[in-house]
């Protein structure tokens, strides 16, 4: 006859081998034959736990407690089936009980510490892994912890040297290598760092942690962690490689909260500098839903879903989610969000011209237009610029100063168009001297901007130039060109004529596709004394006069309404004909800044 011993020795050696099906077998046969024996209850519990089975381990394994309180094996096991189904206190509590009756339990003093590491409590965390490793110091885990537990502590030479300890006795695995590699950057020992990262993505190919840190590592070599801008070029090389790493290490790991952060970062913010090819922002966009999941106020991740909405010609989809996930936001938080504030500025309703006042009942809520000199008669270009006092200052000297030196001999007949908001007594001389050299005419308004912040003024005065144009150019038989004030013409804009026959309208297009309020740059535009050419410019004004009423005019409002308002006209087969000039190689006119 087989004793107690023999039986449960041989289910413990099934169960040490993997044979869990045998050793369970052996477990019940043994209960059977005594019920509530401690070691076979304690036992099998583990063996549910193993399983899956954590209700049914939990029972068990408070029956073996309830035999044997003392066991502080017994209670670690408990602890950690706590643990398992989330009652992380009770667990904590049972851990503490097994290490005041047995302080030698290294594995309770290493969970125990996990528990106190994911409260955030470092210094605690850090003791216990302590307390485990005097008593097994070859306890890899505990010391790559104890690593972190430093780094949440900022000691982060002492982390260094116990992810060091973890490197050594697990030479195959990648966890502990990143973890050094990150201790190593922050001492900025870069070179060991960047080493150490290249072994754990060697490692562990499938390795999402190790990928994602390559590829931070990469981005940042690439100039990622410096605005993009204009004359800092970046070393795309690396940019592609990282970028790959993190949609590689997405694809092991969608729900990876740093390398979905890290992607839609570095996503959004090639796309705003113009250079996120399709692929990436579709890649950013599979990516932002659990990002959303995680924080469903992360504006980041939503707004990506709907620039994939635009470079796939829908956004009408986009505006409508942004707004949804507007909701989420109070009004003032909506404002002072970048990315809900520009495509708050997108309205794409099928029914947006049908509900779209006309300009004439629009004006009455704007300054009255004072044409103080009305421009002189002729069938060339009308060159018009609209700015304010301060911008009259500073720049557009500069631009009549160009126009004269392009106009074509004998002059053409060019004329140019000039409106000031609120113009200062030198500005009003400035310009009468102006009409001495150049054909000119001159408008204005005047307004109290007391209260006004300076993004609600500078909208203003970017914006309220369409209202202007629109009237203007409903007195005129010649084309009008509208120009930004910080701008210089290169070449006679006479030339640009031949290429308009046919054409309502000429616009500047950034083809880079960085937004639907990015996409038409109206630092240029031209219009046709044509019947379509008035109707788009009369829409696009009432477009930006309502939202300005209505008290949702932002930055780049100037930019948004002539794509919705084109778009809304294709719909109804009443837009105008476009002659598209590409802004990023437009050689008629100097812009001045990054548009």
């Amino acid at each position: 006859m087989v004793s107690l011993r023999d039986a449960l020795a041989a289910a413990v050696d099934h169960h040490q081998a993997g044979r869990l099906d045998r050793a369970e077998a052996l477990y019940h046969s043994i209960l059977r034959a005594v019920p509530d024996q401690p070691d076979a209850l304690h036992l099998l519990g583990v063996l549910d736990g193993q399983s899956g089975r954590a209700a049914l381990a939990l029972r068990r394994l408070q029956s073996a407690v309830a035999t044997r309180p003392g066991d502080g094996d017994f209670l670690s096991d408990l602890a950690l089936t706590l643990k398992t189904v989330g009652a992380t206190q009770r667990a904590a509590a049972v851990f503490a009980r097994a290490l005041r009756l047995d302080p030698g339990l290294a594995e309770a003093a290493y969970n125990l510490g996990n528990l106190w590491l994911e409260r955030g409590e470092a210094a605690a965390a850090a003791d216990l892994y302590r307390q485990a490793l005097a008593q097994r110091a070859a306890y890899p885990q505990a010391w790559n912890n104890l690593g972190m537990a430093l780094l949440g502590l900022r000691r982060t030479a002492e982390a260094a040297d116990a992810f060091a300890h973890a490197v050594a006795q697990r030479p195959d695995a990648a966890e502990p290598r990143v973890n050094r590699a990150n201790a190593l950057a922050g001492l900025g020992r870069l070179a060991a760092a960047a080493r150490l990262r290249r072994q754990a993505a060697t490692l562990e190919p499938d390795s999402a942690d190790a990928l994602h840190n390559l590829a931070v590592r990469l981005l940042g070599e690439a100039g990622m962690d410096q605005p993009v801008v204009a004359g800092r070029p970046l070393d795309r090389a690396k940019l592609a490689r990282g970028l790959g790493w993190l949609r590689r290490a997405l694809a092991l790991r969608p729900d990876h909260a740093a390398a979905g952060e890290a992607l839609t970062g570095a996503a959004l913010k090639l796309l705003q500098a113009g250079l996120a090819d399709d692929g990436l922002v579709a890649a950013a966009a599979r990516a932002a839903p659990q990002a959303l999941r995680r924080d469903p106020r992360d504006t980041r991740a939503a707004a990506l879903i709907a620039y994939h909405c635009y470079r796939k010609g829908r956004s009408d989809l986009g505006a409508r989610w942004m707004r949804r996930v507007g909701r989420r936001f109070t009004r003032d938080e909506r404002v002072a969000d970048f990315e809900l504030r520009v495509w708050s500025l997108i309205q794409a309703d099928r029914d947006l011209l049908d509900r779209l006042p006309p300009l004439e009942a629009l004006l009455p809520d704007f300054p009255p237009l004072e044409r103080v000199v009305e421009p002189p008669p002729g069938d060339g270009p009308l060159i018009a610029v609209s700015c304010d006092d301060v911008y009259f200052q500073r720049f557009v000297g500069d631009l009549l100063e160009s126009i004269v030196a392009t106009l074509p001999d004998g002059g053409g007949g060019v004329a140019a168009h000039v409106h000031v908001v609120n113009p200062s007594a030198d500005t009003e001389a400035a310009l009468a001297r102006w009409r001495t050299r150049l054909p000119l005419g001159y408008s204005r308004e005047r307004l109290d901007f007391s209260g006004w912040d300076d993004h609600r003024r500078t909208t203003y005065y970017a914006c309220v130039r369409f209202l202007r144009w629109s009237q203007l150019l409903a007195r005129q038989s010649r084309p009008l060109v509208h120009v930004d004030a910080d701008c210089a013409l290169r070449a006679d804009l006479t030339s640009l004529s031949a290429g308009m026959a046919g054409a309502d309208v000429g616009l500047l297009r950034d083809g880079r596709g960085r937004g639907p309020t990015r996409e038409i740059t109206v630092c240029f535009a031209w219009f046709q004394p044509t019947a379509a050419s008035r109707a788009f410019l009369a829409d696009t004004a009432a477009y930006i006069a309502d939202a300005l009423r209505r008290g949702e005019g932002y930055w780049m409002l100037d930019q948004a309404a002539p794509f919705c308002v084109l778009n809304a006209l294709r719909r109804r087969g009443e837009a105008p004909v476009v002659r598209w000039y590409d802004w990023v190689d437009f050689p008629w006119v100097r812009f001045i800044g990054d548009k």
